[in-house]
């Protein structure tokens, strides 16, 4: 008898790992099961200098330890794992390569890009997609890409860490542009509440993550530090929405992660000029087995793990 496919979204942040586990259902996408591990303080201890929103800075022991505890909190057949990059780990740009003739298109890609960065191509692992003018497939100096590339030895760690506690890494997406395939997903199952074309933000212990656009060819996804004030929208973060917004007409706006009270929620609204809600997991997935075990907090940042979980399950 074959199985229907499982797909499990993993999300490393600053406090704790986050799994959330997803099978395909009568069409939809079912939660199968939710688990959470957090890190002993000492694993916070000695960030590196410079490195960002520091979620590279665990030692491997640590952050190893809690994904072999997360594998045996989730069911047997939840190997097939997608992860993430925080967005300040991945270089974005638009690169533009002459055609020629049987080029190897990642090869040329690479070389240029680490051009830029005074890096060895091997340094970068890199993926890309045709970014064509509009109305266009081509510009008059050749083929435009967009770029993600990340250092090779960042990728590589975290696949590593993820392969010896038990699972199989199949895909690698960055942290914020996740949460997009959350946004795609409400909309196939028609949850409208705010409107068409809605942005979302998932609030975590130290950051938020946007995410806007799901269906343009320029999407915006950004991990921004959260305001002094907590609950409140950065004006960053602010900033970025409302010229979002005059780009390519919001609807709305999903807050998801951290509890919010009601004057919370008019705040964001007010800020934001956007009818705004919160969005639960129970409004996203059916759960096949009614238990504690597969409850999923609305207090905590579900939406990424959930996030990387539909991702795999909508692109493979």
């Amino acid at each position: 008898m074959l199985h229907k496919p499982v797909w499990t979204g993993i999300d490393i942040g600053h406090h704790s790992v986050k799994a959330v586990v997803l099978k395909q259902n009568k069409g939809r996408l079912a939660l199968l099961h939710y688990a959470e591990v957090a890190f002993s303080p000492v694993g916070h201890a000695g960030a590196s200098p410079g490195g960002g929103l520091h979620h590279n800075s665990l030692s491997g022991p640590i952050l190893l330890s809690a994904l072999r505890k997360i594998r045996t909190l989730l069911p047997k057949r939840s190997v097939r794992t997608v992860l993430s990059l925080p967005d300040s780990e991945v270089v974005q740009q638009e690169l533009t390569l002459e055609q020629r003739w049987g080029q190897d298109i990642g090869t040329e890609l690479a070389k240029i890009l680490a051009g830029t960065l005074s890096m060895e191509p091997e340094a970068l692992s890199l993926d890309y997609y045709p970014s064509p003018t509009p109305g266009q497939g081509t510009t008059d100096s050749g083929l435009r890409f967009q770029v993600f590339a990340a250092k090779t030895h960042l990728v590589d760690a975290r696949t590593q860490s993820v392969r010896e506690a038990g699972f199989e890494p199949v895909i690698m997406e960055l942290q914020a542009r996740a949460l997009l395939w959350l946004l795609e997903y409400c909309h196939r199952q028609a949850i409208t509440a705010m409107g068409a074309n809605p942005a979302l933000v998932c609030l975590g212990t130290e950051e938020a993550d946007l995410a806007a656009g799901f269906s343009h060819s320029l999407p915006l996804h950004r991990t921004f530090m959260l305001s002094r004030s907590g609950n409140a929208p950065s004006s960053e973060l602010l900033r970025q929405l409302q010229h979002y917004h005059s780009l390519s007409p919001l609807t709305g706006l999903w807050l998801t992660g951290r509890s919010l009270s009601d004057e919370d929620l008019a705040l964001w609204q007010q800020a934001c000029g956007l009818p705004v809600a919160f969005l639960t997991p129970g409004q996203v997935f059916p759960l096949l087995h009614r238990s504690p075990a597969v409850a999923v907090p609305h207090d905590t940042a579900w939406a990424r793990a959930a996030a990387l979980a539909i991702r795999g399950a909508l692109s493979c």
